[in-house]
């Protein structure tokens, strides 16, 4: 009986946890978009190509990175964005 419901309840768990690792951005190597933000704010160019699929998250990220760099300003890293 126990071998049963637990051959049941696999299934239903795959079906809730993979779903959820998926959206999270949990598989190896893949950051979400505030993230990426984040990092291209530290160290490379603003990308309108990831900000055109990923909007507020992309930018609000950028920002803070950009401003985690000693010497930054709101306004040079918001100028930073005008690309």
């Amino acid at each position: 009986m126990k071998s049963a419901m637990i051959l049941l309840l696999v299934p239903i768990v795959l079906v809730i946890i993979i779903p959820v690792y998926v959206k999270n951005g949990s598989s190896e190597g893949e950051i979400d978009c505030y993230e990426r933000g984040f990092r291209d704010g530290e160290e490379y160019p603003f990308n309108q190509n990831t900000y055109d699929d990923c909007r507020d998250d992309y930018h609000r990220g950028f920002i803070k990175g950009c401003m985690s760099i000693e010497g930054n300003t709101r306004e040079a890293c918001e100028l930073a964005t005008d690309a």
